[in-house]
C-alpha cells in the first residue's frame, strides 16, 4: 500500500482541510493510511518507450521512437520475468502496437564460491572496482563472460580473475614477439598468396577463419562464454604456443617483413573479436600495429569476416605434426630429458598415412624448434631400434632414440619388476585362501584372479623390456 496517512475527524473519514503524512509505520493514533496501492515496477513499465521521450509529440522524439523501438534483445536476469519483461511487453503492445524487443537473453545470478546469495549479513560481497583495481578491468570482464553460460548461476571465486589477468599479459607478451621488429608510420601488408606460404602460415590463416566462423555463431545464439572460450583457445594456443613459436626468428636475428605483415594481419583480427570482451588492452594494441587516421578506432572499425583463404588439407596435416610432437614432448618429459638435448626421433607410418612421409620430412625444422629434434627418420612400417622409447599416435609409431641411459633404464625396470613380483605373490596367497574364497562375494574373488592374469602380463612384459637392455 501507498505509505501516506491522513487525519481523520471525529466521524473517522479522512479530514481533508489537514496535510498528510508519509510513513511506513502509523505516526499517530486514529491516522488512516492510503487504501491504493502503488506497484514500484509501473513506471519500469513504460521503459522501452518512456526513455525516448514518449508520449511527446515533437518530430525528435518520433524520429527516435522510430530508429530505437522495437530493439532486438534485452538482457536480463531470471528474477523479474514477471515484474518487468513480462509488464514491459505488456505495455509496449498497449501504447505502441508491438513488442519492443524479440529476443530476451537470460543471464545468470552471481553468487559466492560456495553458490551462496552475497549479503552484508554473510560478509561474502565482492566489490567490482576492487577487483579492477586488483586484476584490471579487461580481466574482470573477461572472466566474467567466460563464467556466463545460460541458464546457470556464477559461482564467484575471486581468484578465478587471475585467468584474465594471465591473458592480457598473454596477449601483450604475443604482440612484443614481432612488435619489436615494426617499424615506426610503416604499414606492413601481406603480398604473397596463401600458396605462397609455409605449413604453418596456412594452417593459422585456416585457423583465424574458422574461428571467425565460430564466435560470429556463438554470439549470434548470444552463447557469450563460447564466443570468449574460442578466442581464449585460438590466441592463446594456435596463435602464441605454435604460431608465434615456428615464426619467431632465432635470438639475435630480425623477422621479414613479409612474416611482420602475416602476423599483424592474424594478430590485428583476433584483438578486433576480442575488442568486445576486453576493449581497453585491444584499443591500446590496435593503434601500435599500424598507422590509424583519426577517429580510426578498434571500436568502430569493421567487424572481421571468414575469407577463402585456407587450406583444409595442410591443416590436417599440420594437426598430425601437432599430435606428433605433443606425443615426442611428452617422452621427453617422462624420462626427464633436459630442454636443451637434443634427440633422434623415427616416425613409422602405417601404409593408409604413407602420403604424409615428405610432408612430415619437410617440416624437419618445425620439429627442431618444437621439439629439439635434432635429426628425423620418416618412412612405412620402419622397425623398432633396439633401446629407444617408443609411443603410439593414430597408427603412427613414433621411436625416440637418446633418451635413456642404459644403466638407469634397466634400474628402473628391474624395480618395477619386484614391485609387480610381489603385489602377484599377495594376489596368489589371497586366492590360495579358502576361507576367502568360500566367503567372498563371487565379483570380489573374480577381481582377484583378473588382477593375477594382469599382473602375470605385466611381469611378462617387463622381463621382456629388461631383457632388451641386458646387451646396452
Amino acid at each position: 500500500r501507498i505509505p501516506v496517512w491522513y487525519y481523520t475527524d471525529s466521524s473517522g473519514a479522512v479530514d481533508e482541510t489537514r496535510g498528510f503524512v508519509v510513513a511506513v509505520e502509523q505516526p499517530e493514533p486514529g491516522m488512516k493510511q492510503d487504501e491504493d496501492v502503488l506497484d514500484t515496477w509501473f513506471s519500469s513499465w513504460l521503459f522501452p518507450f518512456a526513455t525516448l521521450g514518449w508520449p511527446s509529440e515533437d518530430a525528435d522524439t518520433q524520429a527516435d521512437l522510430k530508429y530505437f523501438h522495437p530493439t532486438n534483445v534485452l538482457v536480463s536476469g531470471y528474477d523479474i520475468l514477471f515484474f518487468w519483461i513480462a509488464r514491459m511487453i505488456m505495455a509496449s503492445l498497449y501504447f505502441m502496437g508491438e513488442v519492443p524487443y524479440r529476443d530476451i537473453f537470460i543471464t545468470g545470478m552471481i553468487k559466492d564460491k560456495l553458490g551462496r546469495w552475497m549479503s552484508k549479513s554473510l560478509g561474502n560481497g565482492i566489490d567490482p572496482l576492487e577487483l579492477i583495481e586488483q586484476y584490471g578491468a579487461d580481466a574482470v570482464r573477461f572472466y566474467l563472460t567466460i563464467l556466463c553460460a545460460q541458464g546457470q548461476d556464477i559461482r564467484l571465486d575471486p581468484a578465478g580473475f587471475e585467468m584474465g589477468r594471465n591473458f592480457s599479459n598473454k596477449i601483450w607478451n604475443a604482440f612484443n614477439v614481432f612488435g619489436r621488429f615494426i617499424q615506426p608510420d610503416k604499414n606492413y601488408r601481406r603480398t604473397r598468396s596463401i600458396e605462397e606460404l609455409e605449413l604453418v602460415e596456412r594452417w593459422m590463416l585456416t585457423r583465424l577463419a574458422e574461428c571467425i566462423e565460430d564466435v560470429e555463431e556463438a554470439l549470434t545464439n548470444y552463447r557469450l562464454n563460447e564466443a570468449a572460450n574460442l578466442l581464449y583457445t585460438t590466441f592463446r594456443n594456435d596463435y602464441c604456443d605454435w604460431y608465434l613459436e615456428l615464426v619467431k626468428p632465432r635470438r639475435d636475428l630480425a623477422m621479414s617483413e613479409e612474416r611482420v605483415a602475416l602476423s599483424v594481419e592474424i594478430y590485428e583480427q583476433l584483438i578486433q573479436l576480442l575488442h568486445p570482451f576486453m576493449p581497453f588492452i585491444t584499443e591500446e594494441l590496435w593503434h601500435r600495429l599500424r598507422p590509424r587516421a583519426e577517429g580510426e578506432a578498434c571500436m568502430v572499425s569493421r567487424w572481421p569476416t571468414a575469407t577463402d583463404e585456407r587450406d583444409t588439407t595442410g591443416a590436417k596435416q599440420f594437426a598430425f605434426l601437432q599430435e606428433t610432437v605433443t606425443a615426442i614432448r611428452h617422452l621427453r618429459s617422462k624420462y626427464s630429458v633436459a630442454p636443451t638435448k637434443g634427440i633422434e626421433v623415427t616416425l613409422s607410418l602405417s601404409e593408409e598415412h604413407s602420403e604424409l612421409a615428405d610432408k612430415m620430412l619437410a617440416c624437419e625444422g618445425y620439429f627442431e624448434k618444437l621439439a629439439r629434434v635434432t635429426h628425423l627418420r620418416v618412412g612405412i612400417n620402419i622397425p623398432k631400434p633396439p633401446q629407444c622409447a617408443s609411443t603410439v599416435v593414430g597408427s603412427t609409431l613414433i621411436y625416440v632414440q637418446g633418451l635413456v641411459d642404459p644403466a638407469e633404464e634397466r634400474q628402473r625396470l628391474g624395480k618395477s619388476l619386484v614391485q609387480r613380483e610381489a603385489f602377484l605373490l599377495r594376489v596368489q596367497k589371497k586366492l590360495q585362501n579358502e576361507k576367502f574364497i568360500n566367503r567372498a562375494p563371487a565379483n570380489v574373488v573374480e577381481r582377484e584372479r583378473q588382477k593375477e592374469q594382469d599382473a602375470k602380463a605385466e611381469i611378462e612384459q617387463l622381463k621382456t623390456s629388461l631383457a632388451a637392455w641386458m646387451d646396452a
